[in-house]
């Protein structure tokens, strides 16, 4: 009989693991379907080491389960199950991508409990959801950061994790968007933002997207099996509505270039350009003082401002 994640969590006694109590009778109930095939794993956000010791144990037929950490003394783990292996770099680097893709080339589960940083969370998005597997899970741990500024979130700020997965709610109904726009034209400031890259031909690979407190997971499906499909009309009696059968239940959907709510002249949507636009400008002028040339210049600046202070004041 296999044990609960709960239970295994509960009884382990190897490298430290931490997760919440919900995140794992929430995972027991979705992660069943894997628990007895080949799957590869990648977490992002090993620290201790634990959490893989436990996914092996969980995932008995696991073919590897790769960790990905920041921390340069994750190297210094060490681990009896050699289907783990540790990469040590930030996930959302291109080159570190690389050394993880060359452990496995692609994954049937992508857990993201890094470093819960939106723009973190973001790339790493970007960078491995194509090279999930058809009807994997990728999840996005701890949203709750994504509403304190530590993180680079907050309530209105438009380029936190949990207003970009809001955007990809959106994107799962593209079909019925009834205006001139792709899938990626949603998240263009995103993109812009964090210097990524999201194409249509994984934006319509998005099939679900589940919340529970504090836990996004995303399941990847092909195009064709995204759709809505075609209508199924059961029975022969038709009393009410009598068209419906000889229709075979088709359904046109409405044009919406005329909606105003549908188009960016809508105020709310103006309002959220310029938040945007706003945002956009406070991360140039940050990348500005942290640069090595304003750094160099504050004395400067200090005294200039002492200068024009003292001449106000004679």
């Amino acid at each position: 009989m296999h044990k609960t994640l709960t239970q295994l969590y509960l009884e382990h006694e190897g490298k430290i693991a931490h997760k919440w109590i919900s995140y794992l009778k929430f995972y027991d109930s979705v992660f069943l379907k894997f628990k007895n095939m080949p799957i590869n794993l990648l977490e992002i956000g090993v620290q201790n080491g634990g959490s893989l010791e436990i996914w092996s144990q969980y995932f008995k037929k696991a073919a590897k389960i790769v960790g990905c950490d920041i921390n340069s003394r994750c190297k210094e783990l060490i681990f009896s199950d050699p289907r783990i292996r540790v990469i040590i770099g930030d996930a959302s680097q291109e080159d570190t991508k690389k050394q993880i893709i060359s452990e496995s080339s692609t994954f049937n589960l992508i857990i993201d409990d890094g470093s819960h940083k939106s723009s973190d969370v973001i790339k790493n998005f970007a960078l491995y959801f194509p090279y999930l597997e058809k009807n994997g899970i990728y999840i996005i741990e701890d949203l709750h950061c994504s509403y304190w500024k530590e993180f680079e979130g907050g309530l209105y700020y438009p380029y936190t994790t949990v207003g970009f997965l809001k955007k990809l709610v959106d994107i799962i109904h593209h079909p019925y968007w009834g205006v001139a726009m792709k899938r990626d034209d949603l998240i263009r400031g995103f993109e812009k933002v964090y210097g990524i890259r999201i194409g249509n031909e994984s934006l319509c690979q998005i099939y679900k997207i589940e919340f529970v407190n504090s836990i996004c997971m995303i399941t990847k499906s092909a195009e064709e099996e995204t759709s809505i499909g075609k209508p199924i009309v059961a029975g022969k009696v038709a009393q009410v509505i009598p068209g419906v059968k000889d229709s075979e239940g088709a359904v046109s959907f409405p044009d919406q270039k005329g909606n105003f709510w549908s188009n960016e002249t809508n105020p709310d949507f103006v309002e959220e350009k310029l938040l945007q636009q706003l945002a956009e400008k406070e991360e140039e002028i940050e990348k500005i003082k942290n640069s090595f040339s304003w750094k160099i210049t504050k004395p400067i600046r200090f005294f200039q401002k002492l200068l024009k202070n003292t001449t106000k004041y004679q």
